[in-house]
């Protein structure tokens, strides 16, 4: 237990603003997995299974990014995106679908939608996806603090704490850590990683994240404190376990 008598485990991320997502997908496997993965994210996550169900939620207001599949029951996905814009619904809209020619292509993006995900796809593609419009959209979320056993993780003032004592961290030792803790218990790849941290800096490589966790784990002694740790995802990267 810690000091307000929560368990050694306790986990928070204390985020503001946060961006609400509306998913209307119909199917019973993707529309839950990908409500599951953007609240892991931070979201806040609604989702409708039908097309009248979906339209409804989506004409109600309140959502500030919808991700729309085109095939849907009882009302096309197509035609709830050019309602919504008839009705001067600016609400940014992702298309996903397995409809994935030009022509379906063009006409979603003349209908009005923000961007277009074909089926397949890659989670973290999507995911990066939906930053990117809610950013281009002018839509802000205030990144909050992170507990994870005793560790703190605090990205206004860029401080890290072990138990209450302060760990200096270089600029992108911190960067890293914070990526890892906000995403507990989720396996993620080095190219992830990279393009997170480093972006499209030059002279970077999967490398250079081993030897950035390296570090970490030398400056935390994350065992030693019993605050979790980073754990190395055979042939893909890394996952932050909390303690």
């Amino acid at each position: 237990m810690d000091g307000q008598g929560r368990p050694s485990s306790w986990y928070m991320i204390n985020r503001q603003k946060l961006a609400h997502i509306l998913i209307i997908e119909d199917d019973p496997d993707l529309g839950p997995l990908l409500k599951l993965n953007l609240e892991r994210e931070g979201y806040r996550v609604s989702l409708a299974i039908d097309g009248l169900s979906g339209q409804a939620k989506a004409l109600s207001g309140g959502s500030d990014l919808i991700i729309l599949d085109l095939m849907l029951p009882w009302l096309d996905g197509m035609d709830i995106l050019k309602r919504l814009r008839r009705e001067l619904d600016k609400t940014p809209v992702i298309i996903l679908t397995a409809k994935g020619g030009e022509s379906i292509r063009l006409e979603g993006f003349r209908a009005g939608c923000d961007d277009y995900v074909p089926k397949p796809f890659s989670l973290m593609e999507l995911i990066a996806r939906v930053r990117a419009v809610l950013r281009r959209c002018g839509h802000s979320e205030t990144p909050g603090v992170i507990h994870s056993g005793g560790l703190l993780v605090d990205p206004h003032s860029r401080i890290a704490e072990i138990n209450g004592q302060n760990v200096a961290l270089a600029p992108k030792e911190f960067e890293l850590l914070y990526i890892l803790v906000s995403h507990p218990d989720q396996a993620l790849s080095r190219t992830y990683l990279l393009d997170e941290v480093w972006g499209e800096e030059a002279e970077v490589s999967p490398r250079t994240v081993d030897n950035h966790v390296l570090s970490l784990r030398k400056k935390l002694n994350l065992e030693e404190n019993g605050s979790g740790g980073i754990i190395t995802v055979f042939k893909l990267g890394y996952m932050w376990a909390g303690g």
